[in-house]
């Protein structure tokens, strides 16, 4: 059988475990790489043996016949990435997270890939991790009861680290839509992650049409170190205490830690399997990250509006940029910069 041809757009430091992931499956081949900045796309191909590297990824699609594509590039340029390669006739792709930056942006990129019959995933790893799969087994069991809250801090802004927990507690509980939401954000400095603007801290709570519920931190402020990754979830008969190493359980029995669960699948062979028709829907599928995306905007909206907010989401543009705009976070601390670029490159980050 002939492998499946893959593109990877971006090729900065996520891009090799895309690569390694699509090599795995032992049904793909990477073919191309493309990046703004040749020389980087060189250096990647160069690595991995690939005999093909651009400078603008649009001549990729034109010239290759791609199968699939993988987008590493930061999230802002996401959407416009995904309908490119949609047009160009590609059967799946595989996108990083962020989905993309707006709640328009990210319905654009599911209408897009419905129009053209193309799968789109989103990279969330957690949903093919054995701890996580182990939390999402025991909660679909019932045996410590129904899910009430879960609450998780994370770092480096809502948008991108948060969504991750957003994604990760959705997964656990079945994937249920939101029902309202209601969230506060501060942006005292003009801060910016990837050349993004984002706030300094911010907290929301998510009210799930099943009953349960997310209060999820972004940056606040904290006494003692926490996990990269850590969250709380009380259920009616128990807690759930997980990290990305174990999840620890407390019932009436006393505390017990849960046994991993195995699973062959990878972010990678799923979306190969979604394409051949194997498995119905993605486990990290565009649609489910659509959701993440109209949560984390419905936090940045119900500041903005000083109210609850009623799902679906009506507001398409993200409302952090609006509120930055609009003047209504004015900045205390004049100065832009990003933490995650270098000082020397703070100069040409741009408002929105």
């Amino acid at each position: 059988m002939s492998k499946y041809s893959v593109g990877v757009v971006g090729c900065g430091g996520i891009a090799p475990s895309h690569i390694r992931g699509w090599l795995d499956t032992g049904s793909a081949e990477v073919v191309a790489v493309a990046d703004i900045d040749l020389a980087r796309a060189k250096a990647l191909a160069d690595k991995f043996g690939v005999e093909r590297f651009y400078g603008d990824y649009t001549e990729m699609l034109r010239e290759e016949s791609l199968d699939l594509v993988s987008i590493c590039t930061w999230a802002q340029t996401h959407a416009e990435i995904t309908v490119r390669a949609a047009e160009n006739g590609v059967k799946g792709i595989l996108c990083e997270k962020p989905m993309a930056v707006s709640l328009g942006e990210a319905d654009e990129m599911v209408e897009t890939c419905d129009r053209y019959g193309v799968k789109l995933a989103v990279r969330y790893q957690r949903r093919f991790h054995p701890v996580h799969l182990s939390v999402r087994k025991l909660i679909s069991e019932g045996s410590i009861g129904r899910p009430m809250l879960a609450h998780g801090r994370r770092e480096d802004g809502l948008l991108n680290n948060g969504s991750h927990m957003i994604n990760t507690v959705r997964f656990w509980l079945g994937d249920p839509e939101p029902d309202w939401v209601i969230g506060q954000v501060e942006r005292k400095t003009d801060r910016y992650e990837r050349g993004i603007p984002i706030e300094d801290l911010c907290m929301g709570l998510v009210a799930f049409k099943d009953g349960a519920k997310l209060l999820i931190e972004s940056d606040t402020p904290v006494s003692s170190r926490l996990e990269w990754f850590q969250v709380v979830l009380e259920c009616s008969d128990g807690l759930v205490f997980v990290t990305d190493r174990e999840a620890r359980v407390l019932s009436s029995d006393g505390w017990f830690k849960l046994e991993p669960v195995k699973d062959e699948a990878t972010e990678f062979s799923q979306l190969i399997d979604w394409v051949e028709g194997k498995v119905d829907s993605h486990r990290s599928s565009g649609y489910q990250a659509r959701i993440d995306i109209e949560i984390m905007m419905a936090i940045y909206e119900s500041s903005r509006t000083r109210s609850l907010v009623r799902m679906p989401l009506e507001t398409s543009e993200n409302p952090l940029f609006m509120m930055i705009r609009e003047g209504k976070l004015p900045v205390l601390k004049p100065g832009r910069y990003d933490i995650r670029l270098p000082k020397e490159l703070w100069g040409l980050l741009k408002p929105p």
